[in-house]
């Protein structure tokens, strides 16, 4: 079991070795005679660190989106009572709101489809297309 001191000095490792990686741009044999150990280590230590940042990246973005969510429902809540009582500019600024709050949740992003077409389809199209230049003629 890891002591806090050998946690703290994983943590410095770690840090160390992101530092010397992405700002410093040297190679992990580089990195591990800057570091005192072996390339092994020094690489799982940046791998390590990189996730560690990672997490604490993602985190921040969940907090900041959580806030983002809260300050829209106030305002929803807030322009609700105008927006009954008729005032055009409330349903605007309501609507500018859902939409930020849509973007927020992601509910527009892109969804992906897998479409295949057959041969017995693209005929049908074909012989549509043949009927339609069809009646054009006449």
């Amino acid at each position: 079991m890891a002591t806090a001191q050998n946690r703290d000095i994983g943590l410095v490792r770690e840090h160390e070795a992101v530092l010397l990686r992405t700002r410093d741009r040297l190679q992990f044999r580089e990195i591990a005679e800057r570091l005192g150990c072996d390339v092994k280590e020094a690489h799982t230590a940046w791998k390590r660190g990189v996730a560690r940042l990672a997490a604490e990246a993602a985190e921040s973005h969940g907090e900041y989106v959580g806030a983002q969510l809260a300050t829209v429902q106030e305002v929803i809540t807030g322009l609700m009572p105008r927006v009954r009582s008729g005032d055009a500019r409330a349903a605007e600024a309501l609507v500018r709101a859902l939409d930020h709050e849509a973007k927020l949740l992601g509910l527009y992003a892109p969804v992906k489809a897998s479409v295949t077409v057959t041969d017995e389809m693209a005929a049908r199209v074909k012989a549509l297309a043949d009927e339609i230049a069809q009646l054009e003629e006449t």
